[in-house]
């Protein structure tokens, strides 16, 4: 369900009731009797205003502001905002609303007949099919652009990867160590390279223990990750997760689960092996039958075997081992993938609905979503494929829920590729009753969700609710919300690593004919790596150093390529270079010619901004400005403002004065490279001009983005005046900066929320 913003007051309980007797249809007097029934159930169970806020102050905690109508909740003004296509949703919502009311249970089959209208407005909100099919090669850009060497293979992961977009979520990574050959116990060993034995037969199903070949690299794995059991010696998932933390470019990076997250929590990287082979334990997902559904596909099933599977360094937390720390997660991750995407559009919307929803009102219940997908591919196999259409959509929603809440019940779980498997074996039965009173009142949840002001769902909100999804908006859509994955997967690349990317994302376009949208994927990636290679490029540049020259035009050559994604952020990143080898008066016009163009039409591209406000900018800009026959990279070029991301070994970084694993709104980082610039030279009335133009910049809200960027920019003034060597002007900007601090920090964090 979405959040739709209320825009006109009403000012009187006949004026509501007017509205209401208008769109409802029913007979006045039944809505009169029905709420007042309710507004006197309410005044006898609740406290008194005057009540309720004593109880606050003595508890020590602030009175939250809600919207509060004297008259008639703001849920029947949302329901006569509804459009047309939604009007006859609007009598049986009311019911709804009643029904919670009096704690009756919301009979879904209600809205059966009303599949067809809330899958087009869902369609409409979560993505269509076009921007799924975006998200997914994007995906696949990404994981081929990083394909540079025979010795790994990086894959993404997660909800993302399979197309689906939730907001918030983090960057699933999977690094499979491809130099390791992983074989059966009976296998021959080989000398030509490190093999290791799957061997499952005394662990619980969905693991296995992992023994090392004997062979002339034997030694060096028992050294690294190896240790002696009763088995033998086998790897341990604990020595191999430590081994990766120990050499993590992120030296604040701490293990989560089988992965290693960065300091940022905005990566999840996972490091395993592959085994080319088929586990034993999941031929009953190969042979059994499927009568009444063709899903999966034969062709999926075929393709799904040939990928191998995946072993996470995580072990079983029951079963017949003791001691988990040699027992490897048997992983489907690779046919999972492929499975979902075979769904059609009907079961892709069913999988974000859920995710949504798991997200928002499930979060404490310790509903996993594993358990969803799970239900979902077992139903995708049971069902009908006619069943998975637009016109049965609410029953799909109906089929999961019962679905989980009847494992939940019977306490089974079966794995979809494992079914001796139980996924809800770790669950005591006080969780799995939590678990099931949330889903059984799902429902009953997200209704007071969406006319109540504290309204927590992720949908966009219904102004943005518009038919523009063409294959343009979608595919540019789709970059818009995923820039953050481009620029944390280059900001932790070596010079080598980069310089790979760079050479495979040339190649590929060189060589292969690329469709329209993924040739600008390409492109936009080839920029980037461009930004990131020189940085980490660690030259001295003296006079004497011959290759100096050689060097100079070489960094500059890509920083120029780098200034093609955006408008101003390549050419910071070009004046940085400047000043770090001694040219401060390129830099100075280089900041000059920046802040001095028009910014009034251009567009914040950041990974912490609304994303609504993305949305809406693209959809205006796209229907009025953006030529269509211009590719996504001029576009993005004449029209959007990026992020300068701080690269934390960087050879750009400016006397320590940029804050690390964070990025820095464009406009400050022109005034802070003039700052220094001035600085240097000792100009003392020019440098706190641009500490002024710092200060207004932050006032105005040019191009911060969210509450982030406001207090990026405090920390960068308080560096600032670390670095003033002269007392006089340190003490004036001192006490001015007190003063600054004191009437704008307090009120912007009353008014910015803290996500």
């Amino acid at each position: 369900m979405v959040y739709f913003r209320c825009h006109s007051k009403i000012s009187s309980r006949e004026q509501v009731m007017s509205v209401i007797d208008r769109s409802s249809g029913l007979p006045r007097s039944v809505v009169y009797d029905a709420e007042d029934d309710v507004d006197k159930r309410k005044k006898k169970n609740k406290l008194t205003e005057k009540e309720y806020s004593r109880m606050l102050t003595y508890l020590g905690e602030e009175k939250i502001e809600t919207y509060q109508s004297n008259s008639y909740p703001s849920f029947e003004v949302f329901l006569n905002y509804l459009p047309k296509q939604f009007q006859d949703i609007c009598y049986d919502l009311r019911k709804a609303r009643l029904s919670i009311q009096e704690l009756q249970i919301i009979d879904l089959t209600q809205f059966y007949h009303h599949s067809l209208d809330i899958y087009q407005f869902l369609l409409t909100t979560c993505g269509s099919e076009n921007r799924i099919k975006a998200i997914r090669t994007f995906h696949k850009v990404i994981d081929d652009s990083t394909k540079i060497s025979p010795v790994y293979t990086n894959i993404s992961s997660g909800s993302k990867a399979e197309g689906l977009y939730v907001p918030g979520g983090d960057y699933d990574l999977m690094t499979v160590l491809e130099q390791i050959q992983v074989n059966h116990t009976c296998s021959v060993i080989e000398e030509d390279r490190p093999v290791l034995l799957f061997d499952n037969i005394y662990s619980y199903p969905g693991f296995t223990r992992l023994k090392i070949g004997q062979n002339r690299f034997s030694e060096e794995l028992f050294n690294t990750w190896g240790e002696n059991t009763f088995h033998g010696p086998l790897i341990s998932n604990n020595r191999f997760k430590n081994y990766f933390l120990s050499r993590y470019r992120d030296s604040d990076g701490k293990i989560h689960g089988p992965c290693i997250s960065d300091s940022r929590d905005v990566v999840d990287h996972l490091f395993c092996f592959r085994a080319m082979l088929w586990p034993d334990v999941a031929d009953s997902w190969l042979t059994r039958n499927r009568k009444s559904s063709l899903w999966p596909p034969n062709d999926v099933i075929l393709n799904s075997v040939s990928h191998g599977i995946l072993l996470v360094p995580i072990g079983s937390k029951f079963g017949s081992c003791e001691d988990c720390s040699f027992e490897w997660r048997i992983s489907f991750s690779l046919q999972e993938k492929d499975l979902i995407h075979s769904f059609n559009n009907t079961q892709v919307l069913c999988y974000t609905v859920f995710k949504y929803l798991k997200k928002d009102l499930l979060t404490e219940s310790g509903l996993c979503s594993y358990f969803i997908k799970t239900a979902i591919f077992w139903l995708c196999e049971e069902l009908d494929t006619n069943m998975w259409i637009p016109k049965h959509f609410v029953q799909c929603l109906h089929a999961i829920q019962s679905r989980l809440i009847y494992w939940l019940r019977d306490g089974y779980c079966p794995h979809y590729f494992i079914t001796e498997n139980n996924l809800f074996k770790g669950l005591c039965p006080e969780e799995r009753k939590q678990i099931e009173e949330k889903l059984l009142n799902l429902f009953h949840l997200l209704f007071p969700y969406i006319y109540s002001k504290k309204f927590n769902l992720h949908f966009p909100a219904y102004k943005d609710f518009k038919e523009l999804n063409t294959s343009f908006l979608d595919n540019s859509k789709s970059i818009f919300i995923l820039y953050q994955v481009i620029r944390t997967t280059l900001s932790w690349c070596t010079l080598k690593q980069s310089r790979g990317i760079m050479h495979k994302v040339l190649f590929r376009l060189l060589n292969n004919k690329l469709p329209y949208y993924t040739k600008g994927l390409y492109m936009l990636l080839f920029c980037y790596a461009n930004q990131v290679y020189p940085q980490n490029q660690h030259t001295v540049f003296n006079e004497e150093n011959k290759r100096m020259y050689s060097s100079y035009r070489q960094c500059k050559a890509h920083f120029l390529i780098g200034t093609k994604v955006d408008a101003i952020t390549g050419w910071l990143l070009l004046a940085s270079y400047f000043y770090k080898i001694g040219k401060p008066l390129y830099t100075l016009k280089i900041t000059e010619t920046i802040l001095a163009k028009p910014r009034e039409n251009k567009m914040l591209i950041s990974d912490r901004y609304y994303e609504d406000v993305m949305m809406e900018y693209l959809e205006e800009v796209a229907a009025t400005k953006w030529n269509l026959n211009l590719s996504l990279l001029n576009c993005t070029k004449s029209y959007c403002v990026d992020m300068v991301y701080n690269i934390p070994w960087s050879t750009l970084n400016l006397e320590d004065l940029l804050t690390e694993y964070f990025t820095t709104p464009p406009v400050i980082y022109a005034h802070v490279l003039r700052f220094v610039c001035y600085n240097a030279n000792g100009n003392i009335s020019l440098r706190d001009r641009e500490i002024c133009e710092i200060i207004k910049t932050c006032r105005n809200n040019c191009f911060l983005g969210d509450w982030r960027g406001r207090a990026t920019v405090y920390e960068i003034l308080a560096k600032i005046y670390k670095t003033m060597d002269d007392d006089k002007s340190a003490n004036y900007w001192k006490s001015h900066l007190f003063r600054y601090f004191k009437n704008h920090t307090k009120h912007y964090t009353k008014k910015i929320p803290l996500i």
